[in-house]
């Protein structure tokens, strides 16, 4: 067993933790305190509005996860991130990689699953697909790592996805079934990552 490849690669996994809670929570946080100090809230009108060619909700599409409706709904979505995050970090090979596909494909099935005339905002669809991928990539592409996390993290995360997937008002259904969906999709075709990270 080469412990300096174990020991290097768990440095790069860590290191790829913190780049990722960069990468993901700045905009959020930033985008949050601008919104509400510069902007007067304007940012949350380029939601997605779905089936719209609009060009603010094209910008939602890639975007509306950093759009949040209050500091509850923003510390909300923040403390689900910071752990799901984590997991990314330690088991993806090309975290960033993955993350941007599941923001664009998300946001794209939000946008055509939503209900006409609606905005969705916030990052939960995003939170619906990431919790997708893992149960995908654990389940139907043997990523064992995922399998483990699902198994330890089992009980918060199926209250999540419970919680989520009821229909509730002020609650965007499409965007966490949307994201749910994608992010099994893509979970489950992620084998060939995993060949190449393990």
């Amino acid at each position: 067993m080469n412990w300096q490849r174990i020991f290097r690669l768990v440095g790069q996994r860590i290191q790829q933790v913190f780049g990722l809670y960069a990468f993901m929570l700045i905009p959020i946080w930033g985008m949050f305190f601008i919104n509400r100090l510069v902007l007067f809230d304007y940012w949350n009108a380029f939601g997605i509005v779905p089936r719209t060619l609009s060009l603010g909700s094209l910008i939602g599409i890639t975007s509306s996860w950093t759009m949040h409706d209050g500091f509850a709904h923003l510390m909300g979505n923040t403390l689900v991130l910071v752990q799901i995050l984590f997991l990314f970090g330690i088991f993806e090979r090309n975290a960033y990689r993955t993350m941007v596909k599941l923001i664009i494909g998300s946001g794209l099935m939000t946008w055509g699953l939503g209900s006409p005339f609606s905005i969705h905002i916030g990052a939960s669809g995003l939170i619906f697909a990431m919790l997708g991928y893992m149960v995908g990539g654990a389940f139907f592409a043997r990523r064992w790592g995922y399998l483990l996390a699902c198994v330890l993290m089992s009980a918060s995360y199926w209250l999540i996805l419970k919680e989520g997937l009821m229909p509730q008002a002020g609650i965007s259904f499409a965007a966490h079934f949307g994201g749910l969906c994608i992010g099994l999709l893509l979970g489950a075709n992620s084998k060939h990552y995993y060949g190449q990270a393990y």
